[in-house]
């Protein structure tokens, strides 16, 4: 193939990661319209803690799984990566159901025990399967883009994308509209999920008896980077359940409806993202690490200038959005959104420089800086909050993000500069 046609594909694949993460962002916009529009304040946080918590999740799956995946996937034969897929997809099939038995046995017993409502324990029963799918489902969306087939992983999310909602415009005609809204969720997930394993078992079938103990075979990698994961939520998603147990449900819904309308910049990075990973763990084949920082310089430039625009375009429309698209009024609704646009931005360029990183295995010096972030992040969070209200979760998250964006661009630099093998460090 010549440099001409690499160069035509590389664009034609990273347009398809773009167009479909606009899909799910626009589908993501809409869901939370629908519920923010015709649901209580109440019923919509509690709707955002759910999905955080399925976030939550099928993050720590994805970093447990996808860099060693990834990795091993660029230098093994067909037949190796049938064994390596198959072996994870048993092992995931092994522990899913007893986790979510697990789940379910704690939820029922409390609910028994009268430690929980009954609108509260069918939000959490719910939930449980909503995650069981949403974890199979990103699963196979994960190895498909390994195997770099966007195209398949578009049409499996249009579906899931015209269930998602449509669920939700229905699950607003419900007594409990965030356990419909949950419902909906799992059942867009389940059959996204079935379409996805459908595209990859056509595309190279997996041997399901293969790759025996891969789990624990990629665990001393993979759980510094499961760890990171988790830690980097604390500070990114998990200031909405110290909002609600310092103040209250619906304080909830003040950021998250402020943060709604700059979900797209997060999501477009994100989207360019589901190919980063592999796109850098091949630059690193045939570039060295200096070169392929540059590259992802350019990326992060590139998405901070259409962050930017997009903020500009977004704050001269505020007044319109809130009273005719939203219809919320929040307090301090200006400095809300200045602030999640300033740690957006952050974010978008933080990601981009991020892949360098993982994909040299510097797991452990990202958990450490993720770990201050987030500790960081929270304690800030609850001071302000403390003293000011909602709006200070929101200095909180910024002084994480910013702590945060600092110690990778300084950590990818240093990396940038050394030229070794691969290690976990």
């Amino acid at each position: 193939m010549s440099e001409r046609d690499q160069r035509g594909r590389f664009v034609r694949m990273f347009g398809s990661a773009v167009v479909t993460q606009a899909m799910l962002s626009a589908a993501s916009l809409l869901v939370g319209l629908i519920l923010i529009r015709r649901t209580s304040e109440m019923q919509y946080g509690y709707y955002v803690l759910v999905g955080n918590a399925v976030a939550l999740l099928t993050s720590l799956q994805k970093s447990f799984i996808q860099p060693a995946m990834v990795t091993r996937m660029t230098r093994l034969d067909i037949a190796g990566r049938r064994n390596l897929i198959g072996g994870l997809l048993r092992e995931q099939r092994q522990l899913l159901p007893l986790v979510a038995l697990l789940a379910v046995a704690v939820t029922v017993l409390l609910w028994a025990g009268e430690r929980l409502a009954a609108s509260t324990g069918i939000l959490l029963l719910v939930a449980v399967a909503a995650v069981t799918a949403a974890l199979y489902r990103e699963f196979f969306r994960m190895v498909l883009l390994g195997y770099r087939r966007p195209v398949e992983v578009f049409r499996a999310d249009a579906v899931y994308v015209v269930l998602l909602v449509a669920g939700a415009a229905a699950a607003t005609l419900a007594p409990w509209q965030a356990s419909a809204a949950v419902v909906a969720l799992g059942v867009a997930a389940g059959i996204g999920g079935a379409l996805l394993a459908r595209s990859l078992w056509r595309y190279e079938a997996w041997n399901i008896a293969g790759a025996r103990g891969i789990l624990l075979e990629i665990a001393p990698l993979a759980i510094w980077s499961a760890a990171g994961s988790a830690i980097h939520w604390t500070f990114s998603q998990g200031y909405n359940y110290l909002v609600a147990g310092t103040l209250s449900v619906s304080a909830v819904a003040a950021i998250a409806g402020t943060r709604l309308i700059m979900m797209p910049i997060n999501l477009l990075s994100t989207g360019i993202g589901t190919l980063m990973l592999p796109t850098t763990a091949t630059w690193l084949l045939h570039h060295p690490p200096q070169r392929v920082f540059r590259r992802l310089l350019l990326s992060a430039g590139g998405l901070a200038l259409l962050a930017v625009t997009y903020i500009v375009i977004m704050w001269l429309m505020r007044d319109w959005i809130f009273a005719h698209v939203l219809k919320k009024s929040f307090a301090q609704r200006d400095l809300l959104l200045q602030l999640w646009a300033v740690a957006f931005v952050l974010m978008a360029c933080r990601d981009q420089l991020l892949y360098l990183l993982v994909a040299r295995g510097r797991f452990r010096s990202l958990a450490a800086l993720t770990l201050a972030s987030a500790l960081l992040s929270l304690t800030v969070s609850y001071l302000c909050m403390r003293h000011i209200g909602v709006v200070g979760a929101l200095y909180g998250i910024l002084a994480g993000e910013s702590f945060n964006f600092a110690g990778i661009t300084i950590l990818s630099y240093r990396e940038s500069r050394h030229g070794g093998p691969v290690q976990v460090t």
